[in-house]
Protein backbone atom coordinates (compact mmCIF):
# COMPACT_ATOMS: atom_id res chain seq x y z
CA UNK A 1 0.00 0.00 0.00
CA UNK A 2 1.33 3.30 -0.95
CA UNK A 3 1.75 5.72 1.47
CA UNK A 4 0.29 9.35 1.42
CA UNK A 5 1.15 12.31 3.29
CA UNK A 6 0.80 12.46 7.10
CA UNK A 7 -2.38 14.31 8.41
CA UNK A 8 -3.58 15.12 11.78
CA UNK A 9 -7.14 16.64 12.58
CA UNK A 10 -7.19 19.70 14.93
CA UNK A 11 -8.87 19.11 17.66
CA UNK A 12 -8.54 19.31 21.96
CA UNK A 13 -4.85 16.79 20.92
CA UNK A 14 -4.02 19.59 18.64
CA UNK A 15 -3.34 22.47 20.21
CA UNK A 16 -0.09 23.31 18.51
CA UNK A 17 -1.28 23.24 14.89
CA UNK A 18 -4.45 24.93 15.94
CA UNK A 19 -2.38 27.80 17.01
CA UNK A 20 -0.81 27.80 13.87
CA UNK A 21 -3.82 27.58 11.91
CA UNK A 22 -5.60 30.50 14.10
CA UNK A 23 -2.28 32.19 13.46
CA UNK A 24 -2.10 32.08 9.65
CA UNK A 25 -5.63 32.72 9.16
CA UNK A 26 -5.44 36.26 11.10
CA UNK A 27 -2.35 37.02 8.47
CA UNK A 28 -4.38 36.36 5.85
CA UNK A 29 -7.26 39.19 7.33
CA UNK A 30 -4.56 41.62 7.98
CA UNK A 31 -3.23 40.72 4.14
CA UNK A 32 -6.84 41.77 3.08
CA UNK A 33 -6.83 44.40 5.35
CA UNK A 34 -3.61 45.66 3.77
CA UNK A 35 -5.56 45.75 0.44
CA UNK A 36 -8.44 47.95 1.40
CA UNK A 37 -6.37 50.14 2.96
CA UNK A 38 -4.07 50.72 -0.01
CA UNK A 39 -7.27 50.79 -2.17
CA UNK A 40 -8.57 53.66 0.36
CA UNK A 41 -4.65 55.23 0.19
CA UNK A 42 -5.20 55.10 -3.60
CA UNK A 43 -8.48 57.64 -3.04
CA UNK A 44 -5.35 59.64 -1.00
CA UNK A 45 -3.12 59.45 -3.05
CA UNK A 46 -4.58 58.59 -6.64
CA UNK A 47 -1.23 59.05 -8.50
CA UNK A 48 0.59 55.86 -6.35
CA UNK A 49 1.01 52.60 -7.82
CA UNK A 50 0.45 49.89 -5.08
CA UNK A 51 1.87 46.54 -4.61
CA UNK A 52 0.49 43.95 -1.67
CA UNK A 53 1.71 40.24 -0.99
CA UNK A 54 -1.63 37.96 -0.29
CA UNK A 55 -1.45 34.84 1.19
CA UNK A 56 -4.37 32.40 0.10
CA UNK A 57 -5.46 29.85 2.94
CA UNK A 58 -7.89 27.59 3.08
CA UNK A 59 -11.08 27.31 5.80
CA UNK A 60 -10.97 22.97 6.23
CA UNK A 61 -9.80 22.06 9.39
CA UNK A 62 -7.45 19.75 8.07
CA UNK A 63 -3.70 20.58 7.02
CA UNK A 64 -0.82 18.71 6.04
CA UNK A 65 2.15 18.62 8.06
CA UNK A 66 4.35 19.22 5.29
CA UNK A 67 5.50 23.16 4.87
CA UNK A 68 3.47 23.82 2.27
CA UNK A 69 4.43 27.67 1.15
CA UNK A 70 1.35 28.25 -0.61
CA UNK A 71 1.90 32.28 -1.16
CA UNK A 72 0.51 34.18 -4.91
CA UNK A 73 2.72 36.78 -6.00
CA UNK A 74 2.77 40.56 -5.20
CA UNK A 75 -0.64 41.96 -6.35
CA UNK A 76 0.14 45.53 -8.89
CA UNK A 77 -2.95 47.99 -7.57
CA UNK A 78 -3.33 50.96 -10.50
CA UNK A 79 -3.67 54.36 -9.25
CA UNK A 80 -7.16 55.95 -9.72
CA UNK A 81 -5.78 58.87 -11.89
CA UNK A 82 -3.15 58.19 -14.93
CA UNK A 83 -0.82 60.97 -15.36
CA UNK A 84 2.28 61.82 -17.31
CA UNK A 85 4.99 64.10 -15.36
CA UNK A 86 6.68 67.35 -17.23
CA UNK A 87 8.65 66.54 -19.64
CA UNK A 88 12.49 66.57 -18.86
CA UNK A 89 13.60 68.21 -22.19
CA UNK A 90 11.26 70.95 -21.25
CA UNK A 91 9.36 69.64 -24.32
CA UNK A 92 5.74 69.61 -25.00
CA UNK A 93 3.74 67.66 -21.98
CA UNK A 94 -0.21 66.71 -23.00
CA UNK A 95 -2.63 66.70 -19.93
CA UNK A 96 -2.95 62.86 -18.54
CA UNK A 97 -5.29 60.57 -20.13
CA UNK A 98 -8.86 61.09 -20.25
CA UNK A 99 -10.57 58.79 -17.46
CA UNK A 100 -12.68 56.95 -20.48
CA UNK A 101 -8.72 55.17 -20.81
CA UNK A 102 -9.15 53.70 -17.40
CA UNK A 103 -12.33 52.64 -16.87
CA UNK A 104 -11.37 50.49 -20.13
CA UNK A 105 -8.28 48.74 -18.89
CA UNK A 106 -10.27 47.63 -15.97
CA UNK A 107 -12.06 45.80 -18.33
CA UNK A 108 -9.35 43.48 -19.25
CA UNK A 109 -8.27 40.08 -18.00
CA UNK A 110 -6.44 40.33 -15.07
CA UNK A 111 -3.10 39.06 -16.21
CA UNK A 112 -3.46 41.73 -18.94
CA UNK A 113 -4.29 44.51 -16.03
CA UNK A 114 -1.32 43.37 -14.05
CA UNK A 115 1.24 43.63 -16.94
CA UNK A 116 -0.15 47.02 -17.55
CA UNK A 117 0.14 48.19 -14.04
CA UNK A 118 3.66 46.58 -14.15
CA UNK A 119 5.29 47.58 -17.65
CA UNK A 120 4.01 50.51 -18.76
CA UNK A 121 3.07 52.63 -15.85
CA UNK A 122 5.84 54.07 -13.92
CA UNK A 123 5.19 55.98 -10.44
CA UNK A 124 8.46 58.41 -11.50
CA UNK A 125 6.88 59.26 -14.85
CA UNK A 126 3.33 57.94 -15.37
CA UNK A 127 4.21 56.16 -18.59
CA UNK A 128 7.23 54.58 -20.40
CA UNK A 129 8.57 56.79 -23.49
CA UNK A 130 10.28 53.87 -25.22
CA UNK A 131 9.06 53.11 -29.05
CA UNK A 132 11.03 50.54 -30.22
CA UNK A 133 12.02 49.97 -33.74
CA UNK A 134 13.02 47.40 -36.23
CA UNK A 135 14.21 45.20 -33.28
CA UNK A 136 13.11 42.08 -35.22
CA UNK A 137 13.94 43.55 -39.27
CA UNK A 138 10.04 43.77 -39.29
CA UNK A 139 11.70 47.62 -41.53
CA UNK A 140 14.06 45.94 -43.03
CA UNK A 141 18.07 46.68 -43.34
CA UNK A 142 18.51 49.58 -45.48
CA UNK A 143 18.87 51.93 -42.06
CA UNK A 144 22.63 51.70 -41.12
CA UNK A 145 23.30 52.32 -45.04
CA UNK A 146 21.26 55.09 -45.32
CA UNK A 147 22.81 57.01 -42.00
CA UNK A 148 25.79 56.87 -42.98
CA UNK A 149 25.46 58.32 -46.53
CA UNK A 150 23.36 61.06 -44.92
CA UNK A 151 26.40 62.04 -42.49
CA UNK A 152 28.71 61.97 -45.48
CA UNK A 153 26.35 64.27 -46.76
CA UNK A 154 26.05 66.65 -43.84
CA UNK A 155 29.82 66.18 -44.10
CA UNK A 156 30.19 67.67 -47.67
CA UNK A 157 27.55 70.64 -46.93
CA UNK A 158 29.64 71.57 -44.07
CA UNK A 159 32.96 71.85 -46.56
CA UNK A 160 30.59 73.65 -48.84
CA UNK A 161 29.94 76.36 -45.99
CA UNK A 162 33.25 76.54 -45.53
CA UNK A 163 34.41 77.30 -49.45
CA UNK A 164 35.99 73.69 -49.90
CA UNK A 165 33.05 72.40 -52.08
CA UNK A 166 35.47 72.20 -54.92
CA UNK A 167 37.34 69.00 -52.87
CA UNK A 168 34.44 67.05 -53.06
CA UNK A 169 34.83 63.32 -54.30
CA UNK A 170 31.42 62.84 -55.02
CA UNK A 171 28.36 65.09 -55.89
CA UNK A 172 26.76 66.31 -53.10
CA UNK A 173 22.73 65.30 -53.22
CA UNK A 174 20.42 66.70 -51.27
CA UNK A 175 16.76 66.75 -51.07
CA UNK A 176 14.67 68.85 -48.75
CA UNK A 177 10.52 68.93 -47.66
CA UNK A 178 9.40 72.49 -47.45
CA UNK A 179 6.42 73.97 -45.74
CA UNK A 180 6.02 77.82 -45.88
CA UNK A 181 4.24 80.05 -44.55
CA UNK A 182 0.36 80.23 -45.37
CA UNK A 183 0.16 82.73 -48.07
CA UNK A 184 -2.21 85.85 -47.76
CA UNK A 185 -3.83 85.21 -50.98
CA UNK A 186 -4.96 81.87 -52.77
CA UNK A 187 -4.80 78.45 -51.62
CA UNK A 188 -1.33 77.11 -51.55
CA UNK A 189 -0.87 75.96 -47.78
CA UNK A 190 0.77 72.66 -46.96
CA UNK A 191 -2.46 71.43 -45.54
CA UNK A 192 -3.28 69.40 -42.15
CA UNK A 193 -1.83 66.64 -41.38
CA UNK A 194 -2.17 63.92 -43.27
CA UNK A 195 -1.40 66.43 -46.28
CA UNK A 196 1.91 67.55 -44.68
CA UNK A 197 3.13 63.80 -43.71
CA UNK A 198 2.40 62.71 -47.29
CA UNK A 199 4.32 64.99 -48.75
CA UNK A 200 7.25 64.36 -46.23
CA UNK A 201 7.59 60.74 -46.29
CA UNK A 202 7.28 60.57 -49.86
CA UNK A 203 9.90 63.34 -50.50
CA UNK A 204 12.16 60.84 -48.20
CA UNK A 205 11.11 57.47 -50.37
CA UNK A 206 12.52 59.80 -53.04
CA UNK A 207 15.49 60.36 -51.44
CA UNK A 208 16.44 57.18 -50.49
CA UNK A 209 15.77 55.55 -53.64
CA UNK A 210 18.32 58.31 -55.29
CA UNK A 211 20.94 58.76 -52.56
CA UNK A 212 20.00 61.66 -51.41
CA UNK A 213 20.48 63.40 -47.87
CA UNK A 214 16.84 64.27 -46.56
CA UNK A 215 15.93 67.15 -45.15
CA UNK A 216 12.63 69.14 -43.67
CA UNK A 217 11.37 72.18 -42.47
CA UNK A 218 7.92 74.01 -41.46
CA UNK A 219 8.02 77.70 -41.24
CA UNK A 220 7.88 78.82 -37.38
CA UNK A 221 4.67 79.89 -37.48
CA UNK A 222 2.47 77.45 -39.82
CA UNK A 223 1.84 76.82 -36.89
CA UNK A 224 5.17 75.53 -34.99
CA UNK A 225 8.68 74.52 -36.05
CA UNK A 226 8.85 70.92 -37.03
CA UNK A 227 11.57 70.39 -34.29
CA UNK A 228 8.75 71.04 -31.49
CA UNK A 229 6.96 68.31 -32.44
CA UNK A 230 9.35 65.49 -33.59
CA UNK A 231 12.79 64.57 -32.62
CA UNK A 232 15.19 63.04 -34.95
CA UNK A 233 15.70 59.58 -33.66
CA UNK A 234 18.39 58.77 -36.44
CA UNK A 235 19.39 61.33 -38.65
CA UNK A 236 19.43 65.29 -38.61
CA UNK A 237 17.11 66.38 -41.09
CA UNK A 238 16.99 70.49 -39.75
CA UNK A 239 17.97 72.66 -42.33
CA UNK A 240 17.40 76.73 -43.17
CA UNK A 241 16.16 76.94 -46.62
CA UNK A 242 17.02 80.51 -47.04
CA UNK A 243 20.80 79.51 -47.10
CA UNK A 244 20.22 76.65 -49.43
CA UNK A 245 19.93 78.65 -52.79
CA UNK A 246 23.41 80.38 -52.17
CA UNK A 247 25.29 77.40 -51.73
CA UNK A 248 24.06 75.62 -54.14
CA UNK A 249 23.30 77.64 -56.93
CA UNK A 250 26.91 77.66 -58.18
CA UNK A 251 27.44 76.94 -61.47
CA UNK A 252 31.68 77.47 -61.27
CA UNK A 253 31.55 74.18 -58.84
CA UNK A 254 28.74 72.58 -61.12
CA UNK A 255 25.95 72.71 -58.26
CA UNK A 256 22.21 73.43 -59.11
CA UNK A 257 19.44 74.77 -57.15
CA UNK A 258 16.30 72.81 -58.33
CA UNK A 259 12.56 73.90 -56.87
CA UNK A 260 9.98 71.42 -57.24
CA UNK A 261 6.10 71.95 -56.76
CA UNK A 262 3.46 69.28 -56.82
CA UNK A 263 1.00 70.91 -54.64
CA UNK A 264 -2.80 69.44 -55.04
CA UNK A 265 -1.47 67.62 -58.20
CA UNK A 266 -4.56 65.44 -59.24
CA UNK A 267 -4.10 61.95 -59.33
CA UNK A 268 -2.98 61.71 -63.56
CA UNK A 269 -1.47 64.79 -63.29
CA UNK A 270 1.34 63.23 -60.66
CA UNK A 271 1.42 60.38 -62.32
CA UNK A 272 2.68 62.14 -65.67
CA UNK A 273 5.60 64.19 -63.10
CA UNK A 274 6.59 61.18 -61.48
CA UNK A 275 6.53 58.67 -64.64
CA UNK A 276 6.87 60.90 -67.70
CA UNK A 277 8.97 57.76 -69.43
CA UNK A 278 6.71 55.29 -67.70
CA UNK A 279 7.29 51.75 -65.74
CA UNK A 280 10.78 52.19 -66.30
CA UNK A 281 11.19 55.63 -64.56
CA UNK A 282 14.12 56.65 -63.63
CA UNK A 283 14.40 58.57 -60.24
CA UNK A 284 17.87 59.70 -60.58
CA UNK A 285 16.33 61.28 -64.03
CA UNK A 286 13.25 62.68 -62.56
CA UNK A 287 14.39 65.85 -60.22
CA UNK A 288 18.51 66.45 -61.42
CA UNK A 289 19.31 69.18 -59.21
CA UNK A 290 22.63 69.17 -56.79
CA UNK A 291 19.55 70.37 -53.72
CA UNK A 292 16.23 69.89 -54.97
CA UNK A 293 13.36 71.65 -52.56
CA UNK A 294 9.76 70.53 -53.00
CA UNK A 295 6.76 71.59 -51.74
CA UNK A 296 4.12 68.52 -51.53
CA UNK A 297 1.17 67.42 -50.06
CA UNK A 298 1.01 64.65 -51.94
CA UNK A 299 1.68 61.25 -51.77
CA UNK A 300 3.58 58.56 -53.89
CA UNK A 301 4.84 55.04 -52.54
CA UNK A 302 1.68 52.84 -53.20
CA UNK A 303 1.96 53.99 -56.40
CA UNK A 304 5.58 53.32 -57.14
CA UNK A 305 4.58 50.08 -56.02
CA UNK A 306 1.93 49.80 -58.32
CA UNK A 307 3.46 51.60 -61.35
CA UNK A 308 7.12 51.11 -61.59
CA UNK A 309 8.52 47.75 -63.09
CA UNK A 310 11.71 48.71 -61.59
CA UNK A 311 11.40 49.83 -57.95
CA UNK A 312 9.30 47.23 -55.87
CA UNK A 313 12.58 44.53 -56.52
CA UNK A 314 14.95 47.48 -55.90
CA UNK A 315 12.93 47.77 -52.26
CA UNK A 316 12.09 44.42 -51.81
CA UNK A 317 15.75 43.84 -51.60
CA UNK A 318 15.45 46.69 -48.52
CA UNK A 319 12.97 44.77 -46.53
CA UNK A 320 10.37 47.15 -48.00
CA UNK A 321 7.04 46.21 -49.39
CA UNK A 322 3.56 47.60 -49.80
CA UNK A 323 2.52 47.29 -46.55
CA UNK A 324 5.24 48.35 -44.29
CA UNK A 325 7.16 51.14 -46.63
CA UNK A 326 4.60 54.42 -45.25
CA UNK A 327 4.87 53.46 -41.17
CA UNK A 328 8.88 52.17 -41.30
CA UNK A 329 9.78 55.20 -43.16
CA UNK A 330 7.70 57.70 -41.06
CA UNK A 331 9.27 55.62 -37.75
CA UNK A 332 12.50 55.85 -38.98
CA UNK A 333 12.44 59.89 -39.49
CA UNK A 334 9.99 61.13 -36.65
CA UNK A 335 9.76 60.54 -32.88
CA UNK A 336 7.31 62.37 -31.34
CA UNK A 337 8.47 63.99 -28.02
CA UNK A 338 8.76 62.15 -24.78
CA UNK A 339 5.53 63.58 -23.32
CA UNK A 340 3.46 62.66 -26.70
CA UNK A 341 5.23 58.96 -26.53
CA UNK A 342 4.07 58.76 -23.04
CA UNK A 343 0.80 59.47 -23.78
CA UNK A 344 0.69 57.49 -26.96
CA UNK A 345 1.98 54.24 -24.97
CA UNK A 346 -1.06 54.86 -22.39
CA UNK A 347 -3.26 53.78 -25.06
CA UNK A 348 -1.56 51.45 -27.09
CA UNK A 349 -0.62 49.16 -24.65
CA UNK A 350 -4.61 48.91 -24.16
CA UNK A 351 -4.73 48.05 -27.54
CA UNK A 352 -2.05 45.24 -27.38
CA UNK A 353 -3.67 43.13 -24.62
CA UNK A 354 -4.82 40.06 -25.83
CA UNK A 355 -7.91 40.02 -24.14
CA UNK A 356 -9.33 43.52 -25.86
CA UNK A 357 -10.02 43.94 -29.44
CA UNK A 358 -9.61 47.77 -30.33
CA UNK A 359 -11.46 49.47 -33.17
CA UNK A 360 -10.83 52.55 -33.98
CA UNK A 361 -13.03 55.52 -35.09
CA UNK A 362 -12.50 59.01 -37.16
CA UNK A 363 -15.29 60.78 -37.70
CA UNK A 364 -14.33 64.38 -39.84
CA UNK A 365 -17.70 66.24 -39.86
CA UNK A 366 -16.02 69.93 -40.64
CA UNK A 367 -14.22 72.57 -40.54
CA UNK A 368 -17.00 74.65 -38.99
CA UNK A 369 -17.06 71.93 -35.91
CA UNK A 370 -13.50 73.66 -35.29
CA UNK A 371 -13.73 76.78 -36.36
CA UNK A 372 -16.95 77.60 -34.74
CA UNK A 373 -17.89 74.74 -31.63
CA UNK A 374 -20.40 77.17 -30.07
CA UNK A 375 -22.67 76.30 -33.14
CA UNK A 376 -21.74 72.80 -33.43
CA UNK A 377 -24.56 70.24 -34.64
CA UNK A 378 -22.80 67.08 -34.44
CA UNK A 379 -23.96 64.04 -32.56
CA UNK A 380 -24.55 60.42 -32.83
CA UNK A 381 -27.27 60.11 -34.20
CA UNK A 382 -25.72 62.02 -37.26
CA UNK A 383 -22.83 59.35 -37.24
CA UNK A 384 -24.80 56.50 -36.00
CA UNK A 385 -23.84 54.68 -38.79
CA UNK A 386 -20.07 54.41 -37.84
CA UNK A 387 -21.27 52.49 -34.24
CA UNK A 388 -23.04 50.57 -36.38
CA UNK A 389 -20.33 49.38 -38.56
CA UNK A 390 -18.26 48.68 -35.82
CA UNK A 391 -20.54 46.66 -33.93
CA UNK A 392 -20.70 44.51 -36.80
CA UNK A 393 -17.16 44.51 -37.66
CA UNK A 394 -16.64 43.57 -33.42
CA UNK A 395 -18.94 40.44 -33.99
CA UNK A 396 -17.46 39.42 -36.91
CA UNK A 397 -13.56 40.15 -35.68
CA UNK A 398 -14.27 38.57 -32.08
CA UNK A 399 -12.30 36.33 -30.93
CA UNK A 400 -12.57 33.87 -27.65
CA UNK A 401 -9.70 35.42 -25.59
CA UNK A 402 -11.16 38.92 -26.14
CA UNK A 403 -13.03 39.70 -23.00
CA UNK A 404 -13.60 43.00 -24.03
CA UNK A 405 -14.19 45.63 -26.66
CA UNK A 406 -12.40 49.10 -26.52
CA UNK A 407 -13.83 51.78 -29.59
CA UNK A 408 -11.71 54.63 -29.61
CA UNK A 409 -12.76 57.46 -31.24
CA UNK A 410 -10.98 60.63 -32.82
CA UNK A 411 -13.16 63.30 -34.11
CA UNK A 412 -12.80 67.25 -35.22
CA UNK A 413 -16.75 67.80 -33.24
CA UNK A 414 -15.89 68.23 -29.32
CA UNK A 415 -19.84 67.62 -29.10
CA UNK A 416 -19.61 64.73 -30.81
CA UNK A 417 -16.87 63.26 -28.87
CA UNK A 418 -18.31 64.27 -25.51
CA UNK A 419 -21.24 62.40 -26.16
CA UNK A 420 -19.42 59.25 -27.88
CA UNK A 421 -18.17 58.68 -23.95
CA UNK A 422 -20.69 59.25 -22.14
CA UNK A 423 -21.88 56.00 -23.88
CA UNK A 424 -20.09 54.31 -20.85
CA UNK A 425 -22.63 55.95 -17.92
CA UNK A 426 -25.89 55.26 -20.02
CA UNK A 427 -26.89 51.92 -20.12
CA UNK A 428 -29.85 52.80 -22.24
CA UNK A 429 -27.75 54.59 -24.31
CA UNK A 430 -24.87 52.34 -25.13
CA UNK A 431 -27.91 49.51 -25.35
CA UNK A 432 -28.95 52.11 -28.19
CA UNK A 433 -25.85 52.50 -29.93
CA UNK A 434 -23.82 50.00 -29.62
CA UNK A 435 -26.21 47.05 -29.56
CA UNK A 436 -26.38 43.24 -28.41
CA UNK A 437 -22.55 43.74 -26.94
CA UNK A 438 -22.87 46.90 -25.13
CA UNK A 439 -22.14 45.34 -21.36
CA UNK A 440 -18.94 44.51 -23.19
CA UNK A 441 -17.88 47.61 -25.02
CA UNK A 442 -16.39 50.70 -23.49
CA UNK A 443 -16.00 53.79 -25.58
CA UNK A 444 -12.63 55.82 -24.80
CA UNK A 445 -11.38 59.41 -26.19
CA UNK A 446 -7.95 61.14 -25.33
CA UNK A 447 -9.66 64.29 -23.97
CA UNK A 448 -7.22 66.97 -25.96
CA UNK A 449 -7.09 69.58 -27.38
CA UNK A 450 -8.62 69.62 -30.85
CA UNK A 451 -7.35 72.27 -33.07
CA UNK A 452 -6.91 72.73 -37.51
CA UNK A 453 -2.38 72.92 -37.67
CA UNK A 454 -3.35 75.49 -40.45
CA UNK A 455 -6.22 77.86 -39.15
CA UNK A 456 -5.11 80.68 -41.51
CA UNK A 457 -6.32 78.60 -44.29
CA UNK A 458 -9.97 77.75 -42.59
CA UNK A 459 -10.47 81.77 -42.25
CA UNK A 460 -10.11 82.11 -45.98
CA UNK A 461 -13.63 79.96 -46.22
CA UNK A 462 -14.97 80.13 -43.06
CA UNK A 463 -15.97 83.16 -41.44
CA UNK A 464 -14.57 82.24 -38.14
CA UNK A 465 -16.62 83.71 -35.10
CA UNK A 466 -13.69 83.69 -32.69
CA UNK A 467 -10.55 83.68 -34.24
CA UNK A 468 -7.61 82.62 -32.46
CA UNK A 469 -3.78 83.98 -32.13
CA UNK A 470 -1.90 81.60 -34.60
CA UNK A 471 0.94 81.82 -32.14
CA UNK A 472 3.57 78.56 -31.29
CA UNK A 473 2.59 78.84 -27.49
CA UNK A 474 -0.88 78.31 -28.36
CA UNK A 475 -0.62 75.94 -31.24
CA UNK A 476 1.73 73.72 -29.68
CA UNK A 477 -0.87 71.52 -28.12
CA UNK A 478 -3.15 71.37 -30.82
CA UNK A 479 -0.78 70.11 -33.47
CA UNK A 480 0.74 67.40 -30.78
CA UNK A 481 -2.55 66.29 -30.45
CA UNK A 482 -3.20 65.86 -33.90
CA UNK A 483 -0.27 63.56 -34.03
CA UNK A 484 -0.79 61.81 -31.01
CA UNK A 485 -4.21 60.88 -32.11
CA UNK A 486 -3.31 59.57 -35.48
CA UNK A 487 -0.52 57.46 -34.57
CA UNK A 488 -3.27 56.03 -31.83
CA UNK A 489 -5.39 55.21 -34.52
CA UNK A 490 -3.00 53.36 -36.59
CA UNK A 491 -2.60 51.13 -33.11
CA UNK A 492 -5.33 50.23 -32.76
CA UNK A 493 -6.63 46.52 -34.23
CA UNK A 494 -9.23 48.13 -37.09
CA UNK A 495 -10.00 51.63 -37.64
CA UNK A 496 -12.79 52.77 -39.68
CA UNK A 497 -12.55 56.17 -40.97
CA UNK A 498 -13.40 58.94 -42.82
CA UNK A 499 -13.11 59.55 -46.63
CA UNK A 500 -10.40 62.20 -46.19
CA UNK A 501 -6.60 62.52 -45.76
CA UNK A 502 -6.31 62.06 -41.70
CA UNK A 503 -7.66 58.56 -41.55
CA UNK A 504 -5.78 57.04 -44.60
CA UNK A 505 -2.44 58.46 -43.05
CA UNK A 506 -3.46 56.43 -39.66
CA UNK A 507 -4.20 53.00 -42.20
CA UNK A 508 -0.73 53.41 -43.70
CA UNK A 509 1.36 54.16 -40.66
CA UNK A 510 -0.31 50.73 -39.41
CA UNK A 511 1.69 48.90 -41.79
CA UNK A 512 -2.03 46.63 -42.28
CA UNK A 513 -3.68 46.55 -45.55
CA UNK A 514 -6.48 44.63 -44.71
CA UNK A 515 -7.90 46.75 -41.13
CA UNK A 516 -9.33 49.57 -42.51
CA UNK A 517 -12.93 50.76 -44.04
CA UNK A 518 -13.36 54.03 -45.07
CA UNK A 519 -17.40 54.95 -44.83
CA UNK A 520 -18.93 58.04 -46.82
CA UNK A 521 -19.36 60.91 -45.88
CA UNK A 522 -23.07 61.50 -42.83
CA UNK A 523 -25.02 63.10 -46.41
CA UNK A 524 -24.32 59.48 -47.75
CA UNK A 525 -24.65 56.74 -45.05
CA UNK A 526 -27.25 54.89 -47.12
CA UNK A 527 -24.40 53.57 -49.21
CA UNK A 528 -22.50 52.17 -45.69
CA UNK A 529 -21.25 48.45 -46.59
CA UNK A 530 -21.95 45.68 -44.35
CA UNK A 531 -18.64 45.92 -41.89
CA UNK A 532 -19.03 42.19 -41.07
CA UNK A 533 -17.72 41.36 -44.53
CA UNK A 534 -14.04 41.23 -45.11
CA UNK A 535 -15.11 42.72 -48.46
CA UNK A 536 -16.02 46.18 -46.72
CA UNK A 537 -12.21 46.34 -45.64
CA UNK A 538 -10.42 49.04 -48.09
CA UNK A 539 -6.97 48.53 -49.85
CA UNK A 540 -3.48 50.89 -50.01
CA UNK A 541 -4.32 50.26 -53.47
CA UNK A 542 -7.43 51.92 -53.34
CA UNK A 543 -6.87 54.49 -50.57
CA UNK A 544 -3.52 55.70 -52.34
CA UNK A 545 -6.21 57.11 -54.91
CA UNK A 546 -7.86 59.09 -52.44
CA UNK A 547 -7.57 62.68 -51.03
CA UNK A 548 -3.81 63.60 -50.48
CA UNK A 549 -3.11 59.99 -53.07
CA UNK A 550 -0.53 57.94 -50.98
Amino acid sequence: MVSGPSYKRIGTNGDGLLFKYKLAKALTIVSLIAVILMAIGSLVYPRRVFFSRLSFIGDDATTTTEDDNNTAPDVCILPDELYINPSEDGTYTPPGPDTSLLNAIQQASAEDIDSYCRNVFEPEYGFNPATPYNEKGECGTWQEEYTALHQRRLQQMELIRNGQGGDLEEEPLFVSYLCKEVPVNGNRGCGGTADRMSGMISTFFYGLLTDRAYLAHWADANPIPLETLFEKPHIDWSYKPEEMKGLFDNKELGFTYQQVDTLNQKYPVLGNTLFPDGPLQNFDDLWNGTFVEIRSNRGYIIRTFKQSAVYPKVLAKMGLTKQNTFGCLTDYLFRPTVGSRRFINAYRHLFDMKSVLSIGMQIRTDDNALANPQFDKNDLDKWDYFLTCANQLADAKRKPHHKHVVYFMITDSLKLRDEFKSLNEDPQKAKKYLGANHKTTSTIVTGLQVDHIEPDQVEKYIHVENPVDVTIERMTPGTNSAIIENWLLGYADYRIISPQGYGKLAAFHSKSDDSTISLPRADRKDKAPFCGSDDALTTYDWLATQWSLG
